[in-house]
């Protein structure tokens, strides 16, 4: 073979390699749904060969970010987050606006930051309210109660022997919902800072110091020992996210779901839009393909039915939402549903405050107008 038909040749293996190759991508994956996801991870490698993805599933995906973004090391294509690390990213400058996206406003808004949107969202969790019926045998509530409902039932519960509510009360990520609901259904801002120190937030704080300290309804536990009074038949009432019900389900509890109270003068408690996103490090035609693939109704309806996840593509909402009661109450919650600013202040220094305020009062270290002055001077040093 003479050297111009070595040559030609070459050049038609080289094109020929560069046209039939695959391009693999690496997706970082967190909380439940491990099994359904990695199924459709493999479903969309079956289904074409111009593309591959790369499965790697991250347990805590907050923590596995920060690390790597104070190492340097490599990131992802596409990672599912939160939408409270938005801030963070977009800070770090490594992600990027993603153009419009068709999905309840809950969704959009959940990932959007100084008016753009950062992620592709996938589905949402809500905060809701697990009854047990082994423990009570009263009257379950409409899902229109109230919080002097949830006060009389926890009464009941406590009558019975057991603990009534069981609720961290040190964690912003409950609280959040009372600091809303007594300001009026919203988070309070002031030029993009959180607002403490005001008539709201200290109903919010005097109604938790009623039901800690003074009925004594509510036992705070850490997250896992949440989850344990409830299975175990120590507590009556659960206040935690919709993704326990499959788990609740699988342990054969005998437990209905029910959304937040409205306070007693009808407006919403609103429980938290816990949004989850594709959000894109290394844009290309094949994380495109990929997010179009697992975001399409079909596959969001096929993920989030055995998952009990609200489904950011409308079609599959739709196709779920009077499929069960459990999915009904994840439809009126995520009406209500409370989106948390997606700032580093409000999730950094905010939630820090809150947290130690919450810690001083209840354990009468400090008057409630103490801590909230405190917080509010924390918050402020903060943000300058």
């Amino acid at each position: 073979m003479n050297l111009k038909k070595i040559i030609l040749f070459v050049l038609a293996v080289t094109i020929s390699t560069l046209v039939f190759a695959t391009t693999d991508i690496t997706v970082w994956f967190s909380w439940e749904g491990q099994k359904e996801f990695q199924s459709l991870v493999n479903d969309f490698n079956a289904s074409q060969s111009n593309y591959h993805v790369n499965f790697v599933y991250v347990p805590d995906m907050t923590q596995k970010l920060q690390i790597s973004l104070s190492a340097g090391t490599a990131l992802p294509d596409v990672a599912l987050v939160r939408n409270d690390v938005i801030g963070m990213l977009v800070s770090a400058k490594k992600i990027t606006p993603v153009g419009s996206v068709d999905a309840l406003q809950a969704f959009t808004k959940s990932f959007e930051l100084n008016g753009k949107i950062y992620a592709y969202p996938y589905y949402a969790d809500l905060q809701v309210i697990y009854l047990n019926k082994k423990i009570y045998s009263g009257q379950i509530p409409a899902y229109n109660w109230t919080l002097s409902d949830l006060e009389q039932i926890a009464s009941k519960i406590k009558e019975n022997g057991h603990v009534g509510i069981a609720l961290n009360s040190f964690s912003s990520y409950f609280f959040n919902s009372f600091y809303a609901g007594f300001n009026g259904g919203v988070v309070p801002l002031k030029d993009g800072i959180p607002i403490v120190d005001n008539s709201g937030t200290m109903k919010a704080f005097e109604f938790y110091n009623q039901i800690f300290k003074v009925d004594k309804i509510a036992v705070s536990y850490n997250k896992s020992a949440l989850i344990e009074s409830f299975k175990t038949g120590k507590a009556g009432m659960l206040f935690q996210g919709s993704f326990l019900i499959p788990d609740f389900l699988s342990s054969k509890l005998d437990f209905v779901v029910l959304p937040y109270p409205n306070l007693d003068d009808g407006s919403p408690l609103p429980p938290t839009f816990d949004a989850k996103g594709f959000v894109v490090f290394k844009d290309s035609a094949a994380v495109k393909a990929f997010i179009d693939y697992v975001t399409s109704a079909k596959n969001e309806e096929y993920f989030c039915e055995p998952t009990y996840k609200l489904p950011a593509n409308i079609d599959a909402m739709h196709a779920l939402e009077n499929s069960n009661d459990s999915f009904k109450v994840l439809d009126i919650s995520a009406q209500k549903g409370l989106v948390l600013p997606t700032t580093t202040i409000f999730n950094d220094a905010y939630s820090n405050a809150i947290t130690t305020a919450l810690q001083l009062y209840l354990s009468g270290q400090m008057s409630l107008k103490e801590v909230l002055s405190k917080a509010q001077e924390y918050i402020n040093s903060q943000a300058k």
